[in-house]
């Protein structure tokens, strides 16, 4: 009776393991998380600048060549790509004409739209610089086209020389610094952030510069100076302008 059971308990015992072969669950492979892909596990990593680039900035400077001394302040923004050490962008600048000195009269406004291209001639890593930062010292060349439109004076305001509206094509070179900072383990927008500081020098050939004496009031042209004129001798007009802008990449 004894040797009965212990068949019967093996029989069922055989009947639960023996119905199939045990294997074990091959390796999944990881899975790919597109949010990741520009992690980087350590701080001193190198630097891999590519992305789509976003950058929205002030500018300040002078005019030169222009029948009237004018100090330009206004905003810049721009769009475009980084390709490692170069980045090529489609700018658009705002600026408003003022007179220089203590006065804060607003002559004009003036607007420029071009594309520049700007490359990184020196770079200074993380190591030297900070974690997951990068100093770089960049050259910058392009072109633009340059309006300049010049308001006339107020009702209460003495006549002055208003210059001729004017729309040229201007070449562009400029140098600066770049601070750029790594987000480490980016979540969505954007993966960098970066501050600009440069200055850009613009030249254009020298246009006859046409000028009129306006003015609202009971003041004519002929109790004042003789309108002002551009001088001649040279070949270009210039600006120099000094930019500061914040820049993302992503």
């Amino acid at each position: 009776m004894r040797n009965l059971r212990r068949v019967v308990l093996s029989i069922v015992c055989l009947g639960f393991t023996g119905a199939g072969v045990g294997w074990a669950e091959p390796a999944q492979p990881a899975q790919f998380d597109p949010e990741k892909l520009d992690w980087v596990d350590s701080p001193y990593a190198p630097h891999v600048t590519n992305g789509s680039t976003a950058r929205l900035g002030t500018a300040v400077g002078f005019l030169y060549g222009e029948p009237l001394d004018v100090l330009a302040i206004g905003a810049t923004a721009a769009v475009g790509q980084r390709f490692g050490r170069l980045a090529i962008e489609a700018e658009l600048a705002v600026l408003s004409l003022q007179e220089r000195g203590a006065s804060a009269l607003r002559l004009g406004n003036a607007e420029r739209l071009g594309a520049i291209a700007r490359y990184d001639v020196i770079r200074i890593g993380p190591r030297w610089v900070g974690g997951n930062s990068l100093l770089a010292v960049y050259v910058e060349g392009g072109a633009d086209v340059a309006w300049n439109h010049w308001y006339q004076p107020a009702a209460d305001e003495a006549a002055r020389v208003v210059p001729a509206d004017t729309k040229r094509v201007e070449g562009q070179a400029g140098f600066g610094l770049a601070l750029d900072h790594r987000l480490q383990e980016p979540i969505g927008f954007p993966h960098r952030v970066g501050w600009f500081l440069g200055w850009r020098l613009a030249l254009s050939p020298v246009a006859a510069a046409g000028t009129e004496c306006r003015s609202q009031g009971p003041v004519t042209c002929r109790t004042i100076a003789p309108p002002m004129t551009a001088p001649q001798d040279r070949i270009v007009d210039r600006s120099m302008l000094f930019q500061s802008s914040l820049v993302m990449t992503w």
